[in-house]
């Protein structure tokens, strides 16, 4: 087994990561850095950048903001982990009610679903 490194970067600058992190628990660790970093209430999922390699996968920050970040995974990067990784995202920008906990369509302008806001 493994171990992976997560790098996350202010410009082009290291800034945060983690240098040894386990195959077991790479996606977990993965995904608090870009959590932390790429916050779906921030940054919409188009302005996220995805690229991969062999050896890396990184989010890289495209909004055009004044501290333009990536957080970037290393190692040996296969098919399924990218997938299960992608899928992590993914899930992050899922709307749900807040009081139900059912999905909601993106662009629905009411903070609650349709059937609670008509309770």
């Amino acid at each position: 087994m493994e171990d992976f490194e997560i790098i996350t970067f202010e410009y082009s600058d290291p800034y945060d990561g983690a240098a040894t992190v386990p195959a077991d628990k790479v996606v977990a660790e993965f995904m608090k850095q870009y959590k932390c970093y790429f916050s779906p209430e921030y940054y919409p999922e188009d302005e996220v950048w995805f690229m991969r390699s062999r050896l890396f996968l990184s989010y890289r920050d495209k909004t055009g903001g004044d501290k333009p970040m990536t957080v970037m995974l290393i190692g040996p990067i296969t098919d399924e982990l990218v997938a299960e990784i992608k899928a992590a995202v993914t899930q992050l920008y899922v709307k749900r009610c807040p009081d139900c906990g059912e999905k909601m369509p993106k662009k629905w302008k009411w903070p609650v679903c349709e059937v609670c806001r008509d309770l």
